[in-house]
């Protein structure tokens, strides 16, 4: 009872993301309203075991680059109804001004097997030890280095720096295949934008495919435009144009709080937690 009493009485600094009024709250409280601006807003708590053990904090070239270069902004996406703002770097969450819904902007390391659900739009590193088989998987952006047999959403760029076999699921804005790297990716892999600057094997569904110089891409592409540069090497089929893009989507159990994009895009974000699309076979057609 003792300690009961105690929790009630203890209390944590609440900064409002409207206005930056700092304000004592019980760490009871899940939500509360800024007493200068009457604005509602979660409360930050102190993360959990789980999460403490996967939230990266800066390093020595993350606090020189910011002494050299100042704060940097980058562009925030809310999940929920896809309103897009600029943050500083700096921030370790906010509030979407459309809907209200509270957004997590921390970076989070992975570097252990790893099964939990994460929802962020700061940047998700996964790293050569790490390997995530979670099914919901959220950020802003992703390095990946170790493996991934998961599903993973990403609204800005996923960058790829392994070697080996990507098993798991990929929907985002933009795929980097970076320098070095060798993928081969048993999905089909859904974007806006695929660059290859190393060496990579798929079926890409795509706005637009770029394959830089050094970059070697072997496999089926389905895309309204590709770009080869002197150097870069492409093996497999290539079908170009929106009416070439026939595909058959694999059913999953959707989550109706996250948000839709551009019905106009191939797809990238969070889109209802489904697969990357399934391209026919020719047995199928």
């Amino acid at each position: 009872m003792a300690k009961n009493q105690r929790r009630n009485t203890e209390k944590l600094s609440a900064v409002c993301p409207h206005c930056g009024h700092v304000q004592d709250e019980s760490v009871l409280l899940r939500t509360t309203i800024c007493r200068k601006c009457r604005n509602e807003y979660p409360l930050e708590h102190a993360p959990d075991g789980q999460d403490a053990k996967i939230v990266k904090t800066p390093g020595f070239f993350d606090k020189l680059n910011k002494m050299m270069f100042g704060i940097k902004e980058r562009e925030v996406v809310c999940f929920t109804c896809a309103h897009t703002q600029i943050l500083s770097t700096e921030a370790q969450s906010t509030m979407c001004p459309d809907c209200g819904s509270y957004i997590d902007l921390r970076d989070f390391k992975i570097t252990t097997p790893f099964s939990r659900s994460v929802q962020t739009a700061g940047e998700l590193h996964i790293a050569p030890k790490g390997d995530v088989t979670s099914t919901k998987i959220a950020c802003g952006s992703a390095k990946i280095e170790g493996s991934l047999r998961g599903y993973l959403v990403c609204t800005g760029t996923a960058t790829l720096r392994m070697k080996g076999r990507v098993t798991g699921g990929i929907d985002c804005k933009n795929l980097v295949v970076d320098k070095k790297a060798d993928v081969e990716f048993v999905r089909t892999m859904k974007c806006k934008e695929f660059t290859v600057r190393g060496k990579s094997q798929a079926k890409i569904i795509a706005d637009k495919v770029i394959i830089d110089k050094g970059g070697w891409l072997e496999g089926t592409v389905y895309a309204r435009a590709i770009t080869v540069e002197k150097g870069g090497v492409f093996c497999g089929e290539l079908f170009i144009g929106q009416d070439e893009l026939d595909v058959a989507p694999e059913p999953i159990e959707e989550d109706k709080e996250l948000a839709r994009f551009d019905e106009d895009d191939i797809g990238y974000g969070p889109i209802k937690w489904q697969e990357p699309p399934r391209v026919k076979d020719d047995d199928e057609i």
